[in-house]
């Protein structure tokens, strides 16, 4: 879901193969897959003890989280490298593919070199559990490019069906290890794993065409290089996207395993509400119902007579804000239904404080995600890489109050949120003020 940041007016020119609703729903279904899979599985495991517990937590947080920061600008690429019509026009989809996943497996090589004294001197792992760790990195790196060159050619009923799957394997074989021996639990999560990645390879193998020219692979990432400096704002917005979900957890987890003496503790209340209070940015799947739904609209926008040009564009802009209206709802709906649900099975204050305050900060989080699919029309991607890392800043200066308590770290996220919302809604309501002026002075600029 990193790869939400990329470049509205760029990618998509094909003519959409799913109604806009089925788009959005297929594309959060491996969100909430994975999600509540999660949530049922951590729930099951009530017989490891506390050490066991946070071993098996660290290896794959950790993985899913490294692998999510080190993809997010590849996922951007591989959108462009899709789209790109002078550079790609042969065998787009798997080159991007191939190039993506050599860079998730230099990425994971050097990630998994670099943490080895963190894991082993630190942490205490053996080298079975840092085997592991590094094995889910690679994997999961992996399976982020995969899904991405899926979404990126408008693919999105394999993902949905093979995430659903392959959690479930996940949830199955790691509920088998453990009900088997506790300490095999983590190796039957690795094999579902596995399977997702190994399902999302074939079917990527067989479904994106093979290039028909022969063409040196060298030459693609010489390529690559060229539109990634292009594409800064939004790389770093899909890099910061991620950091700022994590980095209030992150924060946390480190406090918390410094004065337990454990180097990293992700087990406790804080994982729980934090985790949960994500759950109302599921809404951001109206954002691919909003993009399909103003394709027609975005590749048209120059085309006509002025009166047919602003005819257009107040046609957009009721659909950015019925889209932006129906994500809030949604997201507030969310947000009740969590939240209910929560206080009736934890009734855990320390656990509700938390996730009522990630949640409504995952609300204002959602608007500046949303508005990153329209500011590039202006071409003012970097307004939502600003959002973005104002919420960064925020959480940052929470660090000093963590040590009273560890709300405070959601709080940073709240506020930092909301001054992204801010930043973001303000400058999306100049531009649209004088929408055809600053659509048609971008026009003028990039020429």
């Amino acid at each position: 879901m990193s790869g939400v940041g990329f470049d509205m007016k760029d990618v998509n020119k094909t003519q959409p193969r799913y109604p806009a609703v089925s788009r959005a729903i297929l594309f959060i279904i491996p969100s909430i897959v994975i999600t509540v899979i999660s949530i049922i599985l951590f729930s099951q495991l009530t017989g490891l003890s506390e050490a066991q517990m946070n071993v098996f937590s660290i290896t794959i947080i950790s993985a899913i989280v490294l692998s999510l920061i080190g993809m997010a600008g590849m996922q951007v690429l591989i959108y462009r490298i899709i789209d790109d019509r002078d550079f790609f026009k042969d065998g787009a989809t798997t080159r991007a593919t191939a190039i993506g996943f050599v860079g998730s497996l230099l990425f994971s090589l050097i990630i998994s070199a670099s943490l080895y004294p963190f894991f082993s001197g630190v942490l205490g792992f053996s080298l079975t559990e840092y085997v592991i760790f590094s094995t889910l990195l690679l994997m999961y790196s992996a399976i982020w490019v995969f899904a991405s060159a899926f979404w990126a050619s408008e693919e999105y009923t394999y993902p949905a069906i093979i995430f659903s799957i392959s959690y479930l394997a996940i949830l199955g074989f790691t509920l088998f290890a453990y009900n088997t021996d506790h300490i095999y639990t983590i190796l039957g999560y690795s094999l579902g794993t596995a399977i997702l990645f190994i399902l999302l390879l074939l079917v990527s193998a067989i479904l994106f065409p093979k290039p028909e020219t022969n063409h040196k692979f060298t030459g693609d990432f010489s390529k690559v290089f060229s539109l990634a400096s292009h594409s800064g704002d939004v790389i770093f917005f899909s890099i910061f996207y991620v950091i700022a979900i994590f980095l209030d957890k992150i924060i946390v987890w480190v406090y918390q395993g410094l004065a337990s003496g454990q180097g990293l503790l992700v087990t406790g209340t804080y994982g729980v509400g934090s985790f949960l209070g994500l759950i109302p940015m599921f809404s951001i799947a109206i954002m691919v119902y909003f993009t399909n739904r103003t394709k027609p609209l975005n590749d048209e926008r120059y085309d006509g007579t002025f009166s047919e040009i602003q005819k257009r564009v107040l046609d957009y802009k009721s659909v950015y804000w019925s889209s932006i209206g129906t994500m809030l709802v949604v997201a507030l709906a969310l947000f009740a239904l969590i939240a209910s649900l929560s206080f009736y099975y934890f009734s855990d204050e320390a656990i509700m404080r938390v996730l009522v305050t990630v949640s409504i900060g995952s609300i204002f989080f959602s608007v500046i995600v949303f508005n990153s699919a329209v500011l590039p029309i202006f071409g003012k991607t970097s307004i939502s890489t600003l959002a973005v890392f104002f919420v960064i800043i925020f959480e940052i200066l929470t660090i000093p109050f963590v040590a009273y308590d560890v709300w405070y770290a959601s709080l940073g996220f709240l506020l930092g949120s909301f001054i992204g919302f801010l930043i973001s809604m303000i400058s999306t309501m100049r531009l649209f003020y004088h929408f055809e002026h600053n659509m048609f002075r971008y026009l003028l600029h990039s020429n």
